[in-house]
This record gives structure tokens, sequence and C-alpha cells, in this order.
């Protein structure tokens, strides 16, 4: 059986909907290439099933260029990649009305190269895809012909030797398509199909797949095997299913793989920021290993990418990040030697302890500021210098505290910080009252007359004359 995401694959980019502006940009690439300030390549990134690859097949279907295609499937080592891009790139290949004048080079899912050995139980190393992206450069420098690279992960093709690619290509990023444009899509194909189905259960459908519209029209073929009516409780056949990887299910990963490449998958393939992982993996590391050695190699590996997470704020080298990733993944699950404690990783105490004092810590900022304002100071020195010595004093002199408090103009959720003591206490509240003596009202300045100016007639400018240097003597008498 056909698969409908290959039967109704737009066949033109006026067909594609949604990142409009994205494929106008890919339209004036295409209709400019060849001219000497274009580049040979196109970058297209973005997650799964949000047309990258249909808007390449579609730009060539428009342009009448033949495709070339390496995908995810073939070994895309330097070799293959020169013998078969980069031949395509240089020379006229025969495609189905002939000799052809322009190639599309498609280079499909090239974040996915494993030039690195491929781990696995059994010590088996597989550099299948090595030197691919030297090849990939190779291909984009010397091409005759346009280059269109598709990736999930932009980073995961430009790190270490493919910072190249990035330079010598059009960079154009793919949004996930919104509800109602993944709707507009299932309810065109169920009108071809004459499949029975209501509104609200094809919202519900476009909402399930988070944005993946491939993913989409394969539940929406999945239900209708034998069933030319479907109903919304039928989606409970396919569930909702969230295409992003979940944060518990990664750490499972990570705490109980045993080879390098599975831990590493899991988190690039998580919508996180690596720092955000390191908070809960560091955290965890204690509930899940209970080997003492086991936990001080993996809190290791979490140091060592915490100082590259620094680096990477200090001198916004955001290369860094994949090497932090790999070393809170793939390291912390290498540094197990021993059996796990069977316990589930748990939610951050840090992240729920700073949620919890979210508003706590807003107030102190609100109070630092103001006595910074009042002391010259920052907020920051206010908080270290400052505060402290306030609050001794506000908790030790009520009538000093009341007017520190007027002066400053503080409010209750400030007080309270100072005193250490909730909002409703009975001494917060009485200095309250006492401080609205000391508040400073803005002072309105009014003129109890009108100022005359008088208007003088205006004179003649004096000629200067500058007056003789007796010092100074004149041409004439030298």
């Amino acid at each position: 059986m056909e698969s409908w995401a290959e039967k109704y694959r737009p066949q033109s980019l006026s067909d594609i909907i949604g990142n409009t502006k994205v494929i106008n940009d890919l339209k004036s690439w295409a209709g400019s290439w060849g001219e000497k300030m274009v580049k040979k390549g196109v970058i297209l990134s973005g997650p799964p099933g949000c047309g990258k690859t249909s808007a390449a097949i579609a730009l060539a279907n428009d342009m009448g260029w033949e495709v070339i295609e390496l995908n995810a499937s073939d070994a895309r080592s330097g070799a293959v990649i020169e013998g078969t891009a980069l031949r395509a790139g240089l020379f006229q290949t025969f495609g189905s009305e002939g000799l052809s004048d322009r190639n599309l080079i498609l280079l499909d899912e090239a974040d996915n190269l494993y030039e690195r050995a491929q781990q696995s139980k059994n010590k088996v190393k597989n550099y299948s895809d090595r030197g691919g992206k030297r090849a990939i450069s190779k291909t984009l420098e010397q091409t005759k012909q346009p280059v269109v690279i598709t990736v999930n992960d932009l980073y995961n093709l430009t790190k270490g030797t493919g910072a190249k690619i990035k330079r010598l290509c059009l960079n154009l990023k793919f949004q996930r398509p919104s509800v109602v444009s993944i709707s507009t899509v299932l309810q065109m194909i169920c009108q071809k199909e004459n499949l029975e189905i209501d509104n609200e259960t094809i919202r519900a459908m476009a909402e399930n797949v988070k944005g993946d519209l491939r993913g989409a029209i394969n539940d929406l073929q999945s239900l209708s095997e034998g069933n030319k009516k479907i109903a919304h409780d039928d989606l409970e056949k396919v569930g909702s299913r969230d295409r992003e990887t979940e944060m518990f299910e990664t750490l499972n990963t990570i705490f109980h793989g045993n080879t390098f490449d599975e831990p590493r998958t899991a988190i690039f393939d998580l919508n996180e920021p690596p720092r955000d992982v390191a908070t809960w993996v560091s955290d965890n590391i204690p509930i899940v290993y209970k080997n003492p050695s086991d936990i001080d190699r993996a809190y290791s590996k979490v140091a060592y990418a915490d100082l590259l997470l620094a680096r990477v704020i200090r001198n916004q080298n955001y290369g860094l990040w994949g090497y932090a990733s790999e070393l809170i993944s793939s390291g912390v699950a290498l540094s197990k030697m021993h059996p796990t404690s069977g316990r589930r990783p748990q939610f951050p105490s840090y992240i729920r302890k700073m949620g919890a004092s979210r508003f706590q810590r807003g107030y102190r900022d609100s109070l630092a500021k103001k006595v910074g304002a009042a002391t010259h100071q920052s907020i920051k020195e206010s908080k270290m210098e400052q505060i402290g010595v306030i609050a001794t004093i506000c908790q030790n002199d009520n009538s000093k505290a009341a007017e520190i408090v007027g002066s400053l103009d503080l409010n209750e959720n400030e007080l309270a910080i100072l005193l250490n003591t909730d909002k409703k206490n009975k001494n917060l509240i009485s200095i309250m009252e006492e401080s609205q003596q000391y508040r400073q009202e803005k002072e309105i300045v009014t003129l109890d007359y009108i100022p005359v100016i008088e208007e003088k007639d205006e004179d003649e400018p004096k000629r200067i004359v500058p007056k003789n240097d007796n010092k100074q003597k004149s041409l004439f008498e030298f």
C-alpha cells in the first residue's frame, strides 16, 4: 500500500502550507543560482515532519531540475559522497527526459553522519560515514550544480569539521506547521480518500502530533485502514504522541545505558539546553547510582561539562555545547561500573526550590533596587553589603524601621524580608502604619506671580578691536 505521505507530497512550492518566508527565500536562491554572490548550497533545518524534504523536491519540480538524492539509509562516507554527489555536481547526468542541464543534489538528514566509532555491546566499531563532512565541504566548493542539505539538528552537522559547511551555505530554518495548517492538509486528504470525519476529530489529531505533519498523515492512514468513518474515540488507537523525548525517558536512557551512542542520541533529541539537562542529571546521580566510585566518576564528567558551559557563556562559543552534552549523557552513562539502585529519577530539588521561591526572590530584588538607589550602589552590591545591615536595624528598632520603610517607600513584602517574618505579623503592620509619616510625597512647585521679561532693543554688536600687546614687537621693530 502506497504511503499517503508520499502520495500527497506537494509537487510545487506553491502547494506547501506554512513557512511562507522560508519558501520565498528558497525560490529566490534557486532563481539566482549561478550568479557570482549566490552561495552554491542551502541548508534547510527544522524539526522532523515540517516539510524540508518536500520543499527540496518541490523546488526541483518547479525549476525542472533532476534530483540526485543521498539519504540516511545510504552509507555516506567521504568516498561515497565524492563518488555520487561531487560527480553529479561536476558532470551532466541523464534524467527522465534525456541529458539534464541542471541537477539538484539533495543530501537528506545530513546531520546523521556517524564519523566517529559507533560503539556497541560487542565493541564493534562503525566508521561508515568517516570523512562525510569534508566531502560535503569539497562538493560545495567545486560543484557546478545546486546543493540542498536537510537537517533536523543544524549544530550536529556544523560542529567540528562541519563548520565550513555552514559558511558555504545559505541557512533557512523551517518552523513546525500550525494546528490550522495540519488540519487543512488532513481535510484535503479526507476529501480525496472519501473519509467521513468531523472537524473536531481532525483538530484533535492535528494537536496530538505536535507539529509533525508527516506523522499526522501516517496516523490518518493507519486509522482509515478498513474503515471509511473515523470517530473521535478512534484517536485512542494512536494516542497523544509527544514528538519531543520526555526528560524522564532521557534520564533513564542515560543512567541505564551501556553504549556511547544511545545516551548521546537521546540528549540530542531532547529539546532542552545542556545546562538544564545537567541540572537534572547532577541531581539524580546519587539517587540512581549507589556505588561511591560510580558517583564520583559521574560527577567528574558533569563538572567538566559545567566548565565547558561556563566558557560558552563567557566566550559565546556555542560549539562547546556538543562536547558538554556528550559528557552529560554518554560520559555519565559509561561512568557506571556497578548495578544501579533501582530508584526512579526525580524532579530536581533545585528547580523545585527555585520555583517555590520565585516571588520571594522578586521581592528581594525589588528591595535591593530601592536600597541601591538610596545608597548609590548596584543591586548586587546592595544585596551583599546593605540589606543585612538594614535588616539588623529594623529587627531591633521599630522607630528606625518605620523611618527606613517610609523613606525608601517599601511595601509589606519588602519589609517582611527585612524582618524575616510573614507580612501578616502584627509588628510589621504597626511599622507600616507608623511609616506613613515618613512617606515622601512629590512636591509640586507653584509660582505666585507671573515673571515679566523685559524686551530690550537689539543694538548693533560692537566691533571687537584687539588690544595691542606692549610686549609683542611689530615686524618693523626688528
